[in-house]
């Protein structure tokens, strides 16, 4: 038996790789309104919370231009720059052998609901997620702990039986305050210090040690 029944994987740094997608959107949507391309530290502070909050941040914008910047953004990103993207090495190998154990596996990501079927089909990796959970267009109250915690309820998983597995501090913080164990993955983006600071119950470099935690 695997030492947990049910998964629920965040997306962006976790399964995939979606830099280059995310930052050519993001620097359309902020030169489209006459800031400055940030630097590479600025693009990756985007890379976990809502867009919204991010773009509110980074540039101490209001909250209508915010919205405004977040649908400038999504407007090169559904067009095509949301294709800009590949799967980590590794993954698809550990989603097979996850799925072949009778792991429940669940998407829980800040990434826009609406966006996965054709992403998860585009990478191939559809079949082996039995629920897929996003964030609602539009909805700036789209926390991590409330799309892991709808997540974990269509996945009917029990907490005990429960790991959240993502590579940034609001991964683990949504994992807490779920009440279910965390894994920090660095496979992707090396935020080895975050993940600790954060209190992840363990850290893995590779996908192969996610699996002997997890089987």
């Amino acid at each position: 038996m695997p030492k947990f029944e049910f998964i629920v994987f965040d997306f962006d740094g976790t399964i995939a790789d979606t830099r280059r997608g995310v930052f050519d959107s993001i620097i359309y949507a902020l030169t489209s309104y006459g800031y400055e391309v940030p630097d590479e530290s600025v693009l990756n502070s985007f890379l976990g919370p809502p867009l919204y909050e991010s773009f509110k941040k980074t540039t101490g914008c209001t909250d209508e231009m915010a919205h405004t910047l977040t649908a400038k953004y999504r407007e090169l990103y559904t067009d095509n720059a949301m294709y800009r993207l590949n799967l980590f090495d590794g993954i698809e190998e550990m989603l097979k052998e996850m799925k072949a154990n009778g792991i429940k596996m669940a998407i829980a990501s800040s990434k826009p609901e609406k966006f996965f079927s054709k992403l998860l089909k585009h990478l191939g990796i559809t079949e082996y997620f039995d629920v897929v959970c996003g964030a609602s267009l539009g909805d700036i109250h789209n926390t991590k702990q409330a799309i892991i915690a709808r997540a974990m309820e269509e996945l009917s998983a029990e907490k005990d039986k429960t790991l959240m597995v993502g590579d940034r501090v609001f991964d683990i913080d949504g994992a807490k305050q779920n009440g279910i164990k965390s894994a920090g993955v660095v496979f992707g983006f090396d935020y080895t210090e975050e993940l600790e600071n954060a209190g992840a119950d363990f850290i893995v470099k590779t996908t192969e040690e996610l699996l002997k935690e997890v089987l």
